[in-house]
């Protein structure tokens, strides 16, 4: 039995941290309208926010059922932001005519290669040949020599734009979603080579190519003073540019737990931002007429907001670099205003912008995974930072202090790793069990040799002597390399895992938040959701037959619980996704050896289910006794704006 005296008890001593559920509740409101199978009526949700305006005014003078519904207009609010940004790309000029060969000419706006490793050109807006405007994102691949075009040319071709890729199987991560709320039409590829034309001239995406103009030509002075495999690696974490990494190299970090130092979050903005705090303060302690006349902290303070700023622009505006810019804003406003900043709720604070200005990041990996790794440790060391600088008092301060710098990074990397252990399992169906000792031995490296040298190379980089600094950099990157090789080669470092059913997954979510955020003893029952959600991997079956859109891929499951993939031309693409989502044997499946499976031109049969394959996406198919279970790709994702083509 619940005792109802202790949870009133911890509701009134946690009552500072309540408005830390506020951005959990924007949250909820958006995910509520990501998991209908339908599109809302936006008229009865501006009915519902006027009901609820009426209803403040009528309980204007009953605080508490005003707050009640205060926390009820945030979760619609949440509703109603991600229902009204989906209108507005609808909204938008149709795409270029799809699946046929067409002339346009438009802006390159970015230059990335596709998962193949071919290059490809980004433009955010064409022109056909009558002059209409076609608003949005279009990716193309080209033909010819590239290598010489730049960000802000204009060019011309003929080519052939597909409609963005939709879910590659059941229960698997929606790419036309993604592509919908990124504002791409399409993708294609060139039908002719291209050509130097003249454009007009937008205001609007002036700073944009800008910004992409500038990230380009740091790339370019990356790859001229550096070897391949280094200046990848320097080009993602300076310039958000991870086009460059290899397959090998990316799995290398990920297997060895390093996967985070490719993506820009908040350990390279908070690392620059603290560095240039404390090189400002330096400089200025030379300076008695200024450090004798002027608080430093707070001239310091602008100075690394500034780099902060610049920072996050040239990386490419990445979610996890958002929320650390965010959090470093508080704290460095904090201190030009004389006021401490409080870490759970400068995160609470970074959240609820976020998702306010760019809602469709709540279903991102990156947004799910640089929360969790930062609400874990602030959890954690609100509750035991007071023991451990205990523990570490006294003694040889030298032996103290490289104690603390080890124990640091084992604990910080532990609570960091168990904090999104979750979200790696659900997204990317691994586990780095080596994680600590990657981080460990690359943590000195990183810290003292990495990171200042690009920050110093990007402070000389305008006056063209940062190529010493690149070098310097390069060489620790070097040495990182080789330790995620090592790490990354041991037996069982990226370990394979099935994705949680998203039932489990949001038990532990919801777990994790009651665990963290409260702080009295009802905090412990967020370990009980978690253990359930953890638990729910047991009821995971592999699909024992999956077929892909137009039956470009199709896979049976073999006696070793193993994928067997049909030989087929086409389908790359889809077959690459569920090798990334369920082990798959070597050995290819012969279709004549599975006799429960019919195919009469667009006709399929499993067991005694009959359909046209034209009317679905594509299907998974679990056995039932004598008979299947179908589960279709259309029921999972529903009838939605970003899906309503496929």
């Amino acid at each position: 039995m619940i005792d109802l005296s202790a949870v009133i008890t911890c509701w009134k001593a946690d009552k500072n941290r309540r408005n830390l559920w506020l951005p959990v509740i924007l949250g909820c409101g958006i995910g509520a309208y990501f998991l209908l199978p339908f599109e809302p009526n936006k008229w009865i949700t501006l009915w519902v926010i006027e009901i609820m305006i009426a209803l403040a005014l009528l309980l204007r003078r009953r605080i508490r059922l005003l707050y009640m519904l205060g926390c009820a207009f945030i979760f619609v609010l949440g509703f109603a932001i991600i229902q009204l940004k989906s209108i507005y790309l609808d909204s938008l000029s149709r795409p270029l005519p799809l699946e046929e060969a067409v002339y346009f000419k438009g802006v390159i706006s970015g230059i990335d290669t596709n998962y193949k490793g071919k290059l490809r050109f980004t433009f955010d807006e064409v022109e056909d040949f009558d002059g209409n405007f076609y608003a949005g994102k279009y990716r193309i691949t080209p033909r010819g020599d590239a290598s010489n075009v730049k960000i802000g040319q204009c060019i011309e071709m003929i080519g052939t734009f597909m409609p963005p890729s939709s879910e590659a199987l059941v229960g698997g991560y929606q790419f036309d979603r993604k592509s919908y709320f990124d504002g791409l039409k399409g993708n294609g590829y060139a039908e002719s080579r291209f050509f130097p034309a003249e454009c007009p001239q937008h205001s609007a995406h002036f700073w944009r190519s800008h910004i992409a103009e500038i990230r380009q030509n740091i790339v370019a002075r990356i790859n001229r003073v550096l070897p391949p495999a280094q200046a990848a690696v320097a080009a993602a974490i300076i310039a958000g540019d991870k086009s460059a990494v290899s397959v090998k190299l990316y799995d290398q970090y990920r297997n060895s737990g390093l996967a985070h130092f490719l993506a820009i979050s908040g350990l390279h903005m908070s690392m620059l931002s603290g560095l240039m705090f404390f090189l400002v303060r330096l400089i200025l302690a030379f300076i008695p007429w200024i450090s004798l006349r002027f608080d430093t902290r707070k001239i310091a303070a602008v100075f690394a907001l500034g780099l902060a700023f610049v920072y996050l622009l040239i990386s490419g505006l990445a979610v996890p670099a958002q929320r650390a810019f965010v959090m470093i804003a508080v704290v460095l406003l904090g201190v030009l205003t004389n006021r401490r900043a409080i870490s759970m709720n400068s995160v609470a604070l970074a959240a609820f912008i976020i998702l306010l200005i760019s809602p469709e990041v709540l279903i991102s990996a990156s947004f799910q995974m640089s929360f969790a790794a930062v609400v874990g440790l602030i959890a954690f060391y609100e509750k035991y930072s007071a023991a451990i600088h205990n523990y570490f008092l006294g003694g040889n301060r030298w032996w103290q202090g490289l104690k603390l710098y080890i124990m640091g990074i084992l604990v910080t990397d532990f609570i960091a790793s168990i904090s999104t252990l979750p979200f790696a399992i659900y997204h990317f169906n691994m586990v780095a069990l080596y994680t600590t000792l990657g981080n460990l031995l690359s943590g000195p490296v990183i810290g003292f040799v990495i990171m200042p040298c690009v920050l110093l190379a990007l402070l000389l980089m305008p006056f063209g002597a940062s190529a010493f600094l690149l070098k310097a950099a390069g060489f620790g990157i070097g040495l990182v390399n080789q330790i995620t090789a090592a790490v990354s080669s041991l037996p069982y470092a990226g370990l394979h895992l099935p994705s949680f059913p998203f039932v489990g997954f949001l038990l532990i979510i919801f777990g994790g938040l009651w665990l963290t955020i409260w702080q009295c003893r009802w905090r412990i029952w967020g370990s009980g959701l978690i253990a359930v959600g953890f638990l729910s991997l047991l009821f995971v079956r592999t699909p024992d037959i999956i077929v892909g859109d137009k039956l470009k891929a199709i896979a049976f499951k073999n006696s070793q619980r193993e994928l067997e993939i049909v030989p087929s031309r086409g389908g790359s693409f889809i077959k690459q996704v569920w090798r990334s989502r369920y082990p798959v044997s070597a050995k290819p499946a012969v279709l004549k050896a599975h006799p429960e499976f019919l195919q009469d031109g667009d006709i399929v049969t499993i067991g005694a289910q009959q359909f046209n394959i034209k009317d679905i996406i594509g299907f998974s198919a679990y056995r039932h006794g004598n008979d299947y279970i179908i589960r279709t790709i259309r029921d999972d994702i529903g009838n939605r704006l970003w899906n309503k083509n496929n």
